[in-house]
């Protein structure tokens, strides 16, 4: 998943930060490829909803996808199938980290920190899954706002976060991951007039901003 600019922090909080990423990827690592299905499976549904509710409306000829933060390298390869299922153009599909020794060998992996602005851009649809609870609180506006500004008219910025994450009054939640204080982030879109749409699925919400 994606954090922020190395230096920010102090040591000591960057290198539990670092530590947190490196046991979340060991982590999936570890799962049988049954597992990676079932969690393939999730997604797709989400996508499923979300997709009912929101249409891309840009007019590429190849439809060009970031995908901000990638747990293991297995989903590579998935993401292309399951938005396939939802595009009828050819797609591209770029894959961003902070880290990405995880994903050696995976097609279309760039290092970078998506606090800050995206390169390749632009992008059709921007796609966070359960990501911005790994960004420190303060970080999270920055990440939201790059996201839709990488964006053509018409694109998606499409946000997942479980329940928890946003549900959570504290800054951090019972596993040391960060809050999502949506209200917050929504009334700094409003004002901006940027337009979104809350989807309800299975686990919590798809934060969608249309461009």
């Amino acid at each position: 998943m994606v954090l922020f600019a190395t230096g920010v922090l102090d040591g000591e909080l960057w290198y539990y930060l670092t530590m947190t990423l490196s046991n979340y990827h060991q982590k999936y690592a570890s799962y049988r490829d049954e597992e990676i299905l079932n969690r393939v499976k999730e997604k797709r549904e989400e996508l499923v909803l979300i997709f009912k509710q929101v249409k891309l409306n840009t007019n590429s000829e190849i439809v060009h996808i970031a995908v901000l933060g990638c747990g293991d390298k297995r989903f590579i390869e998935y993401h292309k199938e399951i938005f396939k299922e939802f595009i009828v153009q050819p797609i591209k599909i770029d894959t961003f980290d902070i880290t990405i020794k995880h994903l050696d060998g995976g097609e279309n992996i760039i290092k970078h920190d998506c606090t800050l602005p995206l390169p390749n851009v632009p992008f059709d649809i921007t796609y966070g899954h359960i990501l911005l609870k790994f960004i420190e609180t303060e970080k999270q506006w920055n990440l939201i706002k790059n996201s839709f500004d990488a964006l053509k008219s018409g694109g998606l910025a499409i946000h997942v976060m479980d329940k928890e994450d946003y549900e959570t009054e504290e800054v951090l939640l019972q596993n040391g991951q960060f809050s999502v204080p949506l209200d917050r982030w929504k009334k700094q879109l409003s004002e901006m007039g940027i337009n979104f749409k809350e989807i309800p699925i299975k686990y919590g919400l798809a934060f969608v901003l249309l461009k």
